[in-house]
C-alpha cells in the first residue's frame, strides 16, 4: 500500500505531520478525519533521493488532460459524486505530476472549496482553456458535457501535434546520423589516414591540410568544441527566453517560407477549434478570445489578439477585428463573419478548425518533403568534403608510384 505525506491541526489547533499508509488519498483522509484531524495538506509520500525527483516541466500533457477530462466526463455522467470520482481518478493517474495534481485538487474540495477554485489554482500544472471551461460547467450544471467537450478538444489537439512530431522524424534521424558520421570520420578515420600520408611525404592540397588540421583540433580539444556548442546552445535558449528575442524568433517562424505556411495553418486550426469549443462551453468571445492567445504559442499572435479583445470590448464583432490579423488566412474572417450572421458561430469555427487541421497536415508534410533532400545534400556535401580532402593526395601519390 501507498504512503501519503499529510499536516493536520487538533481541536486546541495544534499542528502535527507524518505518514499514514492507506490504498488511497481518500482512504488516508477517512482515517485522519476519524482521529478528529483537520487536514491542512495531504499528498502521495516519494520519499527522498534521486530516482523521485520530478524532472521537466510541472505542466501536464496532452495525454494526461485526454485521460483526466475523459475519466471524469464518465464518472460524473455516471452520477457518482465529484469528490468520489476525483478519489477513483486518483487511482487511476499513471504519472506523479497527475497524481499530485488530482490529489491537491481532491483536498482542495475536502476543505469546502468548489471544484473550478481547485481547479484554478492549478493554474501552473492545467491550462487556462480547461479551468474557464470547468467554471462554466459548474455554473451552468453540465459539467459532465464540459468535461467530455475538454476530452475532445484535447484529444484533436493531441492528433494534431503527433502528426507533426511523426512528420519531423525522419529529418531528425537524417540530422543526427549527418552528425554521428562527421564525428566518426573526424575522430577514427581522418587521423589515422593522416599520420600515413605525413609518412609517405609529399605536398598536401589546401583541403586536406584544413580537414586534417580539424581533425587534430577535433581529437585533441574537443572540450572547447563541447563549451562553444554548449554554450551556442544556452545563449540561443536564454535569448530566446527573453521578451524580445521571443518575440524576434515568432515572427522569424512566421515568415520563412514553407515553415512559416505549416506555422500559420497550426495557429488557424488551434485558434478556431479552441474558440469553438469555449463559446459552445458558454463563455464569451471576449474571454474565449482571451484564452485562445494563450494558448497558440506565439507573442506576436497573442499581441494581436489582445488588440483584437479591445476592438471587441469597444463593440467591434469578432470577425472585424481579426480582420487584420495578416497572419491568419482570410478564410477565418470569411467564415467568422457567416457565423455571427447566421448565430451559428461555435459550429462554423468548428468546421473550420477540421480544415484548417488538414491543411496543417499538408504543410507539414510540404515542409518535411523539401527539408529531406536539403538534408541529405548538406550531408552529401559535408561527407564529400572529408572524403575528397583525404583522397586527393591518395590519388596523387598513386600516380608516382606507377
Amino acid at each position: 500500500m501507498p504512503n501519503f505525506r499529510y499536516q493536520v491541526l487538533d481541536n486546541a489547533g495544534k499542528s502535527t505531520s507524518g505518514v499514514i499508509d492507506a490504498g488511497s488519498i481518500a482512504d488516508a483522509s477517512r482515517k485522519l478525519k476519524a482521529d478528529g484531524k483537520y487536514i491542512v495538506s495531504i499528498e502521495l509520500d516519494r520519499g527522498q533521493g534521486l530516482a523521485n525527483m520530478e524532472i521537466g516541466s510541472k505542466r501536464l500533457n496532452t495525454k494526461e488532460l485526454v485521460m483526466i477530462s475523459r475519466q471524469l466526463a464518465s464518472l460524473l455522467s455516471a452520477g457518482i459524486t465529484v469528490v468520489r470520482s476525483l478519489d477513483m481518478l486518483y487511482q487511476q493517474c499513471e504519472t506523479r505530476r497527475s497524481k499530485r495534481c488530482i490529489g491537491e485538487i481532491y483536498e482542495e474540495i475536502q476543505s469546502g472549496r468548489s471544484l473550478s477554485e481547485a481547479f484554478k489554482n492549478q493554474n501552473d500544472v492545467l491550462p487556462t482553456i480547461m479551468t474557464s471551461m470547468i467554471a462554466a460547467g459548474e455554473e451552468s450544471g453540465r459539467l459532465d458535457e464540459i468535461m467530455e467537450r475538454l476530452a475532445v478538444h484535447f484529444a484533436k489537439e493531441a492528433k494534431l501535434k503527433n502528426k507533426i512530431s511523426s512528420a519531423l522524424v525522419y529529418p531528425k534521424i537524417l540530422a543526427f546520423v549527418t552528425v554521428a558520421i562527421v564525428v566518426g570520420l573526424m575522430t577514427f578515420l581522418v587521423p589515422g589516414i593522416a599520420n600515413t600520408i605525413k609518412d609517405l611525404g609529399g605536398d598536401l592540397p589546401g583541403l586536406t591540410k584544413a580537414i586534417m588540421a580539424i581533425s587534430d583540433s577535433f581529437v585533441h580539444f574537443w572540450y572547447v568544441y563541447a563549451i562553444v556548442i554548449g554554450g551556442g546552445w544556452f545563449g540561443f535558449n536564454v535569448w530566446k527566453r527573453s521578451e524580445k528575442g521571443h518575440a524576434q524568433w515568432d515572427t522569424m517562424v512566421l515568415r520563412i517560407p514553407i515553415v512559416g505556411k505549416a506555422t500559420r495553418m497550426n495557429a488557424a486550426a488551434r485558434f478556431t477549434r479552441t474558440v469553438s469549443t469555449l463559446l459552445k462551453s458558454g463563455i464569451s468571445v471576449l474571454t474565449a478570445v482571451e484564452i485562445t492567445g494563450a494558448s497558440l504559442d506565439n507573442v506576436i499572435l497573442e499581441k494581436k489578439l489582445s488588440d483584437a479583445r479591445l476592438e471587441i470590448r469597444k463593440g467591434t464583432s469578432l470577425s472585424k477585428s481579426i480582420k487584420n490579423i495578416t497572419e491568419f488566412p482570410p478564410m477565418i474572417y470569411a467564415m467568422t463573419a457567416i457565423g455571427e450572421e447566421s448565430g451559428t458561430l461555435d459550429t462554423i469555427l468548428d468546421k473550420a478548425a477540421d480544415f484548417f487541421e488538414d491543411e496543417a497536415d499538408a504543410a507539414t508534410a510540404k515542409m518535411t518533403a523539401a527539408l529531406e533532400p536539403c538534408m541529405l545534400v548538406v550531408m552529401a556535401i559535408i561527407v564529400g568534403l572529408v572524403v575528397g580532402g583525404i583522397a586527393m593526395p591518395i590519388f596523387s601519390m598513386a600516380q608516382y608510384i606507377q
